[in-house]
């Protein structure tokens, strides 16, 4: 019997279904461990994102100091090859300029012998200017050039020899050699000389392997008297006759 005024509440019966709930909890686990599992590979990409960025910022900063110290060596081997070159330049200025020094001390000897009164050594003042040498690709191989010239100019032409030896050691022990055995433009150890005011004389030399070059004979003779030198004149191997290394 209903009381009058009071709630009726209606209940429904859910038949009881375990394999429903079962499902719900394997789903539930599924999505679980599924979250989960995509957490931990979010994790690793960003871990190894995060490396590869550090990796490749590490490379490019080696590789900048890479560059830099590259372009350091570069400038570094060019200011050495241009301090080489300065130096070598210096050098040949300064052994061209002893050369033309020597030459003058030469001639200022032969004018002073010129204005001596009684002095016929040498009348027509003949004297041995600069000597150069220019060393080839060719070891022990060079160029050589030589200038006689005559100071007197009231006089006639010359007319003589230049005998031309080289002396050094050959195995620690002295050795010569002259001109003929070293140059293919000479065929005696004189070169014959013929000239008014001066003359060049050039050509090549080829030392033998193993001689050690010192200095340098020179003695003119006349062609009037082949036993009595004129001028003679011993001179320094010069030193820019020897490549750099």
């Amino acid at each position: 019997m209903a009381v009058k005024g009071s709630k009726h509440t209606y209940m429904r019966l859910t038949p009881h279904n375990p394999r429903a709930h079962a499902v719900r909890v394997i789903l539930f686990i599924g999505g679980f461990v599924c979250s989960v599992l995509v957490s931990y590979l979010l994790g690793v990409y960003w871990t190894e994102y995060q490396q590869s960025s550090e990796v490749n910022k590490h490379e490019n900063t080696q590789e900048k100091v890479a560059n830099e110290l590259s372009q350091q060596l570069t400038e570094l081997r060019t200011m050495s090859e241009v301090d080489r070159q300065s130096i070598e330049e210096l050098r040949q200025l300064v052994m061209t300029q002893k050369a033309q020094l020597n030459a003058a001390e030469r001639d200022l000897r032969v004018y002073k012998e010129l204005l001596t009164p009684g002095a016929k050594a040498n009348p027509m003042g003949i004297s041995i200017g600069v000597f150069n040498l220019a060393p080839l690709p060719e070891s022990g191989h060079f160029n050589y050039s030589v200038t006689v010239q005559k100071l007197a100019t009231r006089d006639g032409d010359f007319s003589g020899a230049l005998e031309f030896k080289i002396k050094g050691q050959q195995a620690g022990e002295s050795a010569q050699l002259t001109i003929d055995q070293v140059s293919t433009q000479a065929a005696a150890p004189s070169i014959p000389l013929s000239f008014k005011y001066f003359q060049t004389l050039e050509g090549d030399l080829n030392l033998p392997p193993g001689f050690v070059p010192q200095t340098v004979e020179l003695v003119i003779k006349n062609a009037e008297n082949r036993t009595s030198p004129l001028v003679t004149a011993e001179l320094d191997w010069p030193v820019s006759a020897v490549k750099p290394k």
